[in-house]
């Protein structure tokens, strides 16, 4: 069987910031807490429209009632490579950013998470699956631009940014 390769490939994955802690519960806590604060960023290079990048920023706090869990504060990225044969600001374009670059990156921290949680003394953290559509229309109307009239063909086009340091292969 022959494969197709996406028009859109990974380059790079980093964590750029991450704080992990231990959360003790209050004797006066009386249910479980399972907070999640998602934030994120799209960049393209001021020099090569075609390299995207995501920046993530994710808090959490998971424990159960009357047992400890883990304060969570992360920042991470991911570059992307789009072919020079999709037109930046295309349909095509945007989508694959909204709809698989933004995903990719998103589960890339999930897989980071549960791996690096494991090695603590609770139980491992499993960031919540999450409704990428609607998180890509919140971030258009933070952005102040209008309410996409149909959220699967209308999406935010990403910021300008300074160059975007690749690795040379």
């Amino acid at each position: 069987m022959e494969i197709k390769r996406s028009e859109l490939q990974q380059e790079m994955f980093v964590l750029l910031e991450t704080k992990i802690s231990l959360v003790f519960p209050k004797e006066t806590q009386d249910n479980d807490i399972d907070d999640l604060d998602i934030d994120y960023h799209i960049f393209t290079n001021n020099e090569d429209d075609h390299l995207v990048r995501i920046i993530f920023d994710i808090k959490a706090i998971h424990h159960l009632m009357k047992q400890p869990g883990l304060n969570i504060e992360l920042q991470a990225s991911c570059d992307f490579r789009i072919a020079e044969s999709i037109e930046v600001g295309s349909d095509l374009f945007n989508k694959l950013i909204s709809n698989a670059a933004t995903a990719i990156t998103y589960n890339n921290i999930r897989a980071y998470l549960q791996n690096v949680t494991s090695y603590y003394p609770v139980e491992p953290y499993i960031l919540q699956a999450i409704d990428m559509q609607d998180l890509c229309k919140k971030y258009a109307e933070k952005l102040g631009l209008n309410k996409p009239q149909d959220p699967e063909t209308e999406v935010p086009t990403p910021k300008k940014t300074k160059k975007i340091h690749q690795k040379k292969t």
